[in-house]
C-alpha cells in the first residue's frame, strides 16, 4: 500500500471583483465586494480541509483542485492552460462579486 503525502497548498487572492451593473439589477442594496477575501490575502490548506477564514462557497469550488495539487497531480493537461503545472487560477462562483484565487503546491 502506497501512502501519498499531501503538499501544503498556498491560496493567494489575486483579485476581488464587483460588477455594479449586475448588483443593481440582481443584488440586495449595498452588497459591495466579497466580505471574506481581500486582494493579497494568503491562506494555507493541507489540500483536504479549508483554511481558516475561507469562504465556504469558494472552497467547495476550488477544493477538488487543491486536493489534486496537494497530491502532486495536475489540474490541466501540461501546456494547455497555464505555464506552470504546479499552480491553478480559479474563481469563486459569485457572478456579482467573484474572487480570483491562485493555488500553489509547496
Amino acid at each position: 500500500m502506497t501512502i501519498r503525502m499531501h503538499k501544503k497548498i498556498k491560496i493567494t487572492v489575486l483579485r476581488t471583483e464587483y460588477y455594479q451593473e449586475l448588483a443593481e439589477q440582481y443584488a440586495i442594496p449595498n452588497l459591495g465586494k466579497c466580505s471574506f477575501h481581500q486582494k493579497g490575502q494568503v491562506l494555507y490548506s493541507d489540500g483536504i480541509n479549508p483554511p481558516d477564514g475561507m469562504c465556504g462557497v469558494a472552497w467547495r469550488v476550488i477544493a477538488p483542485m487543491a486536493r489534486q495539487l496537494s497530491l502532486g497531480e495536475l489540474v490541466q493537461p501540461t501546456g494547455t492552460w497555464l505555464k506552470d503545472d504546479r499552480v491553478g487560477v480559479f474563481a469563486c462562483p459569485d457572478g456579482i462579486r467573484p474572487v480570483i484565487f491562485l493555488l500553489e503546491a509547496e
